[in-house]
């Protein structure tokens, strides 16, 4: 119903395009529609909740949960978390964490943290009925009650502390319009409401709901109905379908904005939605998003006929503001969001203005220290800007004696000038100080042909040189002579430079089509004209690989570290390996780099890296290894950069592209809302586990922990920052602590970690938001997972197993036992009983076989008193074997002659009995035993040394014959020398007095 009454207002108006919001054209724009995987286009609310998920209301879709990535469904059909409805109008959520949705049929309450439906408690569970009831709208007022709308009633309720039903008031209405506006105006808990053919204010007096006049000129509006409502600068701004009304309490004034001829009034009459963001006032109406401007009381316009950022549909049916986000829903074309832009960026490009940048590909730039710009362009020749200019003065061939317009590198000496190297017509030089008077540099047929193709200058302040490479090889100009020469042998073979950078070691290194060339810029001592240099033409990080790598961007940065950029290989940093050799480290798409050609890189004032590509800018933070990657939705002019395309100066750095300059002013990456790190799915052998099962108690956005088993073959975590912003660039580093200590960090707009046959245990998995900016990120989120063995894993298996095994094993063992019993029994039976049968007299011959038996139980009680007398006897006479060692050892260590063989014989053992027993006692063979206790010995006798002995009378003492051999034993087992343990016997203290 609405739809259509959208649809037919908005054919009454006709839609043309006016000036766009300068906010507009500043941020960044993404669409939300189906083709990305929302339900549906037609966009009745959005709303954010506490926990940082944005959800949306859809007609045809049903509800939305959307977490920067993908949207998780819950309307009504297969694939969604039925709430059985796909017609949805607005949601708010309680103080309680329960998010109320209004649908077409009813109304529901989504519990958050679980995300199951529920029922507050109410008194006679009326609650219950009035969720059935045909729903219209539900409100959330400053005081924490809610509103809820049905057709016929308007309810306000309010709950106690733990979130149960305490109070429900009524009130009759009646309205012609599918929607009704309202909104806390006055933050009072009393709402202002459109009902009754007119606005009024509801507030509670003495426990019912009033209906309150707020000014007849609003009781009563005919034919016009109220849509939105919004406090703005101590003024009520109303919309309605026939204008944006203006009315201010305190004066009780009204005024009226319609659509009229001029450029700069409402782009429609009906006045959808209302918000405010960042101190303006947004109108959505059937005809796009106007901007209200209080300086001159009127309208910028944003809408589909936009030149930048357009709208996806000018049917707007809501706006929603977001932490500087701005959000705008149609009827028909899904969402378009603004998001503020992390870059501060200011571009410059060719247009039909003679002042204009000059067209073609930018290959050259320089920025002096007063800000003055120079850039050179291919065919386009040089271009100059002030500081504080917007306008360009060119020089070109035809209008200056500039040798050629392709420029393509810009390079100040220490003199004041700025050489200029062209590609085809040599170098050229002009006075800074007067921005006047190129003078191309005379040189000699056959030099000029060698510096044709400029692509690398590089001014040498310690040798007063200018080193040139070009397409022909590298040669260095003496500034003081004025003449040219070849710096070191074979230097025209170098060939294709482009880039150059001196170390803080003083040595220069210029790119080339065969790698990278290091010039030792101290080396020329004997010959001022002849340098050292060493030429790196493999890949730098792999030079065994027989690659050839050209090297085409170089910068220094402020800690020394040299980076190189090669034309297909990444980025790479210059590094000394534990021998002091040159190593290089790459950095790769794989690693986040935005693409393998990189044509330029600067650094900034806080040291990251600035890197252009053939795909995009990268930014990157040597400390985190991070990359944040850029492209035209960001505010580039190209994403497809040049040679030499990036120059630092003054805080400011300029990247050149194929399409102009684009120079940034500043990083507001820091100051943009960085959102709040959640877990947004969890997949169990790629299943999703229901709340409530053995795996999750609450929603893993809310989870503490999850419990899953051996069996589990596979866990896949997927988490959101939460932010909206530039998601397919952030980078994410987790791990699975108790599992793995290093963290692990995925590639940009990677969201999700998968671990397969996890072991058991209980570890917690980790995970937080890396940035590239330089700037402190504390944001993370963990997850306790516990791993539950298998079952015959468990402990309570294995004692259970233990005993079965042990019963059974006690079972067939009494068993045996009883079955040989039988079988003895029956063997000394069986001559018993054939001796009976074939006695005579059998009674004497039983009473005969008796007798025996009781000698022998006699016999056998007898024995087993020996034994036990005997046994007692021994062991009331038994010494300890040890006891009996140490006795011997004690009496012979003395004697140098007394060894293994000899302490064998007293104890009456032989050699490998002895040790073997001398091993169990205390771990060591016999000979060991021996020395160490001599050693012992001889370590207290230095300890103490009583009598004064020397090292060699107490080595004799122990049973040593070589004092030089018990030595080396003493500091093998003591770790110290003998003479180190020596106490000298001490003097007597003197009573002496110095006066």
């Amino acid at each position: 119903m609405k739809r259509l009454l959208l649809l037919f207002l908005s054919s009454l108006f006709g839609l043309c395009p006016w000036a766009q919001p300068t906010y507009v054209t500043r941020c960044n724009t993404s669409y939300l529609n189906m083709t990305n995987g929302l339900p549906s286009n037609f966009i009745d609310d959005i709303y954010a909740d506490s926990y940082g998920f944005i959800w949306i209301a859809t007609h045809g879709g049903g509800l939305v949960r959307y977490d920067g990535y993908a949207y998780r469904y819950f309307n009504e059909g297969p694939g969604g978390m039925a709430l059985r409805s796909n017609t949805c109008h607005n949601m708010v959520e309680d103080r309680f964490h329960r998010l109320w949705i209004s649908f077409e049929e009813h109304t529901k309450v989504l519990d958050l943290k679980t995300m199951l439906p529920v029922v507050p408690a109410s008194r006679n569970d009326i609650l219950r009925r009035i969720l059935g009831e045909l729903s219209v709208k539900v409100y959330r007022d400053s005081k924490d009650a809610l509103w809820l709308v049905t057709r016929s009633t308007i309810y306000h309720v309010t709950f106690d502390d733990v979130g149960n039903v305490l109070r429900i008031l009524q009130m009759g209405y009646q309205v012609n319009t599918p929607d009704i506006a309202m909104e806390d105006i006055d933050r009072d808990g009393s709402v202002w409401m459109a009902i009754d053919g007119g606005l009024y204010k509801l507030a509670i007096v003495h426990g019912k709901l009033v209906k309150r006049t707020i000014t007849p000129t609003l009781s009563y509006m005919g034919d016009t109905f109220f849509t939105c409502l919004k406090m703005f600068q101590k003024d009520v701004w109303i919309g309605t379908s026939k204008g944006l009304l203006r009315y201010n309490p305190t004066a009780k004034t009204l005024k009226v904005y319609e659509k009229n001829r001029g450029g700069s009034s409402l782009s429609h009459d009906y006045v959808s939605s209302l918000a405010v963001s960042e101190g303006r006032l947004l109108v959505g109406t059937l005809g796009g998003v106007d901007f209200y401007q209080p300086e001159t009381d009127d309208f910028l316009h944003w809408d589909t006929g936009s030149k930048t950022n357009p709208l996806c549909s000018n049917f707007v049916n809501c706006l929603f503001v977001f932490h500087g986000f701005t959000w705008v829903g149609t009827d028909s074309g899904g969402i378009t969001k603004l998001n503020p832009r992390p870059l501060q960026i200011e571009n410059f490009y060719h247009t039909y203005n003679t002042t204009s940048l000059s067209p073609n590909a930018v290959n050259a730039m320089y920025a002096e220290p007063n800000g003055t710009l120079w850039v050179g362009t291919i065919e386009g020749g040089l271009n100059r800007k002030a500081r504080g200019s917007n306008s360009f003065t060119h020089f070109t061939a035809d209008n200056s004696a500039l040798t050629q317009n392709a420029v393509s590198v810009l390079v100040p000496d220490g003199n004041e000038r700025l050489w200029i190297g062209t590609w085809g017509g040599g170098l050229n030089m002009i006075d800074l100080r007067r921005h006047t008077g190129i003078v191309p540099l005379s040189l000699t047929q056959h030099y000029a042909w060698l510096t044709q193709f400029v692509g690398a200058l590089c001014y040498d302040a310690h040798n007063k040189l200018m080193w040139i490479g070009s397409n022909n090889g590298i040669s260095a100009y003496d500034l003081q002579r004025k003449e040219l020469f070849a710096p070191f042998k074979g230097c025209e073979n170098i060939r294709g430079a482009i880039g150059s950078v001196i170390d803080r070691d003083g040595c220069l290194w210029m790119g080339c089509g065969s790698g990278v060339v290091k010039i030792d810029l101290k080396s020329n001592r004997k010959n001022s004209r002849l340098f050292s240099y060493i030429h790196f033409s493999a890949k730098l990080d792999d030079p065994k690989s027989g690659i050839i790598d050209k090297i085409c961007a170089l910068c220094l940065g402020r800690d020394g570290t040299l980076w190189l950029g090669s034309n297909g290989y990444g980025l790479y940093k210059r590094m000394m390996d534990r021998g002091g050799k040159t190593v290089f480290k790459a950095y790769t798409q794989r690693d986040g780099l935005a693409n393998n050609v990189v044509k330029g890189i600067a650094e900034d004032a806080r040291g990251i890296l600035w890197i252009t590509t053939d795909n995009g800018l990268s930014r990157f933070n040597p400390h985190t290894e991070a990359f944040t990657n850029y492209t035209v939705g960001d505010g580039l002019l190209s994403s497809q950069f040049y040679w030499n395309s990036a120059f630092a100066a003054g805080g400011t750095l300029y990247f050149g592209s194929d399409k102009g300059v684009t120079v940034l002013h500043g990083d507001n990456s820091a100051s943009l809302y960085h959102g709040r790190l959640r877990f947004i799915r969890l997949l169990v052998n790629n299943e999703e586990p229901a709340v409530g099962s053995s795996v999750l108690d609450k929603d893993i956005s809310q989870a503490t922990q999850i419990n899953v088993s051996e069996g589990d073959k596979s866990i896949v975590f997927e988490f959101s920052s939460l932010s909206y912003g530039n998601e397919q660039q952030s980078v994410y580093s987790c791990r699975m602590k108790g599992f793995e200590d290093d963290w692990i960090q995925l590639r940009p707009g990677e969201h999700g970690m998968r671990y397969t046959n996890l072991p058991p245990g209980d570890y917690e998995f980790q995970v937080k938001l890396v940035s590239a900016s330089g700037q402190s990120n504390d944001m993370m989120a963990s997850v306790a997972v516990s791993v539950s063995p298998y079952f015959w894993k468990t402990w309570w298996f294995e004692l259970l197993l233990f005993i079965v095994v042990g019963l059974l094993a006690r079972f067939v063992y009494q068993r045996r036992v009883k079955e040989l019993r039988r079988r003895e029994a029956e063997r000394l039976m069986q001559p018993i009983e054939e001796a009976l049968r074939e006695s005579e007299e059998p009674s004497e011959l039983q009473h005969r076989i008796e007798e025996i038996l009781h000698v022998q139980q006699k016999m056998k009680r007898s024995k087993q008193r020996s034994f036990l007398t005997d046994q007692t006897e021994m062991d009331r006479n038994e010494k300890p074997f040890m006891d009996q060692v140490m006795a011997v050892v004690e009496q012979h260590y003395m004697d140098s002659d007394f060894g293994v063989t000899e302490l064998a014989e007293a104890l009456g053992f032989n050699r490998s009995v002895l040790s073997r027993r001398l091993v169990m006692e205390t771990g060591l063979p016999t000979s060991q035993f021996l020395r160490n206790y001599r050693l012992d010995v001889a370590k207290d006798i230095l300890m103490k040394n009583p009598h004064d002995r020397n090292i060699t009378e107490i080595a004799y003492k122990v049973g040593f014959n070589d004092p030089k051999y018990f030595t080396r034993c003493f500091k093998k087992k003591f770790g110290v020398s003998p003479s180190r343990s020596l106490v000298p016997e001490p003097k007597p203290k003197s009573n002496s007095r110095h006066l």
